[in-house]
């Protein structure tokens, strides 16, 4: 009998830490720190949510770069440097915060901050997945993520509410305090790159790309498979409407907490908001993630998919009832409001598991799945920064009462998204290649493998039609959304207009291939008989109908703004 195979333990002295350094910096930004530093100063909900949900964008777009990471140096070396320089963006935060133009100069160093976070992510899982054997990432797995949520705790959780139970006692200025609070994120930062730099490994990729046209062709080869998936705008779909109402609450909700009584708020300080998000909240969320698991496997996920929706969705009813009780101005108990925020997150951790179970299951199966589930995470991640970046803007013109009425309204196409999303992806059996469907890899029936020469000419055709309107949805969410935000920021309309005005054309050109594309791809089907893939042509189609009157509704409403 072979004895047992030793457990490594070298793995339990960089996987908690690294992944600890990879929730700080995000927290920091997207979690709560900054929003609860910039409301504690003074600043609207409106200049909180329009500055740092526009953040969001730097993890969205993480795979544009991801693969150019290995052909330069290390994995380590790319994690050693990003963690150094957060590190060192910190201090720079925390040296300006006394200045008249901290705002302004704070999020330009949040900006790149993200981008080193999110490049920190890209290399800390690579190290995980390329210095791991299978057996021992499943065993770690659970270490990974709970660290990443311990980097919550500690950024948006501890270190404000102890320095604010200091401040309080010694009667520090609201100042000094965030001041140690971004100081010390700081310390922590230098302190794991220096455990880094002797106990990391490499991660050195198993193939080297060998220049820069490698990358961009085989990155391209992989993004247009992405949009030769059967059903393609149905799963795309339910990925940007499932999270809607949540993105509207997630940043705003906490600004909601510590918001004085007079303006509609509950007037808890930034340690008690804290200490419910990061500490209460957390372990609702993460108790709510382990029974939805739970369920999702003893069920299904297509049996139990509206159920999941209605557990991310109907709790915010919590938030109704808080911001109602604090319209009367006589305001809630602690622990009610403790208890209520909980009864949401612990629903949000619930729900949020069917979004990435479907994202695995049916959006991303096929030879390139890590890579397409990159892309889907990235775009539910992007459809959120224009529901972040407005969720102030509006509570601040409705109301708090107001406000968290439209999210439930909001909420419903979740539901529906839910109740109406295709299951394609279906494996069953060995497949044409002698792939498992046990294996990450396996073959899907839309592989070009499993199709003959008519049916592919028409996924192609589909699926050229979709980038094009992918393209113009993207447009929208990254410019439209920009100026819109530089008009809420600034109150100055020349450069927005000028923005959206720009941007028309680009609009115009990627409508009119992806309708002309479309057109071929039906005129194709139509001669050969297939359809399959003509519907996401059709679907390609609606989306550039819908786009237009986006693009022509923002344009209007920025017109508005700036008069």
């Amino acid at each position: 009998m072979t004895a047992p195979r030793p457990i490594n333990l070298r793995p339990f002295l960089w996987v908690p830490s690294l992944y600890l350094a990879m929730g700080i910096p995000f927290n920091i930004i997207m979690g709560g720190t900054a929003a609860r530093m910039y409301k504690s100063l003074g600043y609207s909900d409106g200049q909180i949510t329009v500055a740092l949900g526009s953040i969001g964008v730097a993890w969205s777009l993480k795979p544009l770069w991801a693969a150019l990471l290995d052909m330069y140096g290390t994995k380590k070396f790319f994690v050693l440097a990003m963690e150094v320089l957060i590190a060192g963006l910190l201090v720079a935060v925390a040296m300006i915060l006394p200045t008249t133009d901290f705002f302004r100069a704070s999020i330009a160093l949040f900006w790149i901050a993200a981008f080193a976070s999110s490049t920190q992510d890209i290399c800390a899982d690579g190290i995980y997945l390329t210095a791991l054997r299978k057996p021992e990432q499943a065993r770690l797995a659970g270490l990974q993520s709970t660290f990443w949520v311990l980097g919550k705790v500690l950024a948006s959780g501890v270190l404000i509410s102890v320095l604010d139970r200091i401040k309080l006692a010694e009667g520090w200025p609201e100042q000094k305090m965030w001041v140690m609070v971004i100081v010390a994120c700081a310390g922590v930062m230098g302190l794991l790159a220096a455990l880094h730099a002797f106990t990391l490994p490499a991660g050195r990729p198993a193939r080297r790309p060998e220049g820069v046209r490698q990358v961009v062709t085989e990155f391209r080869e992989t993004a247009v498979s992405f949009f030769h998936k059967r059903m393609f705008w149905g799963m795309i779909g339910f990925v940007f409407l499932y999270r809607l109402g949540e993105g509207l609450i997630l940043m705003e909700g906490q600004l909601f907490l510590q918001s004085a009584v007079s303006q509609g708020g509950l007037g808890l300080t930034a340690g008690q908001v804290s200490d419910i998000d990061a500490l209460w909240g957390t372990l609702a969320t993460i108790l709510g993630g382990l029974l939805g698991g739970v369920f999702v496997s003893r069920y299904g996920l297509a049996r139990m998919l509206v159920v999941l929706a209605l557990f991310l969705n109907v709790p915010s009813f919590a938030y109704v009832y808080l911001s109602q009780a604090a319209a009367t101005g006589h305001g809630l108990d602690y622990t009610t409001i403790a208890t209520l925020v909980s009864i949401e997150k612990f629903g949000y951790g619930f729900g949020f598991i069917g979004n990435m179970i479907y994202m695995m299951q049916q959006l991303a199966p096929g030879r390139c799945t890590m890579t397409h589930y990159a892309f889907a995470t990235a775009l539910m991640n992007l459809v959120m920064v224009p529901t972040n970046m407005i969720s102030g803007p509006l509570a601040e013109r409705l109301g708090f009462a107001t406000f968290f009425i439209v999210v439930m309204v909001v909420s419903v196409p979740s539901v529906w998204a839910a109740w109406k999303a295709p299951h394609p992806a279906e494996p069953a059996g060995a497949d044409a290649a002698g792939t498992s469907p046990d294996e990450l890899n396996f073959v899907t029936p839309d592989d070009p493998s499993r199709l003959d020469d008519a049916s592919r000419r028409v996924q192609v055709l589909a699926g050229r039609a979709s980038i094009y309107a992918m393209l113009n949805i993207l447009a929208i969410l990254l410019i439209d959304t920009k100026a819109l935000g530089m008009l809420q920021a600034d109150g100055s309309g020349r450069m927005p207009l000028g923005l959206l005005v720009a941007s028309l054309g680009l609009k115009v050109c990627f409508s009119h291939r992806a309708w002309c594309i479309a057109r071929e791809t039906e005129t194709e089907a139509g001669r050969t008989q297939e359809r399959i893939y003509v519907r996401n042509a059709r679907g390609a189609r609606m989306v550039t109908i819908l786009c237009g009157a986006a693009s022509c509704s923002v344009l209007a409403l920025a017109v508005t703004l700036a008069l």
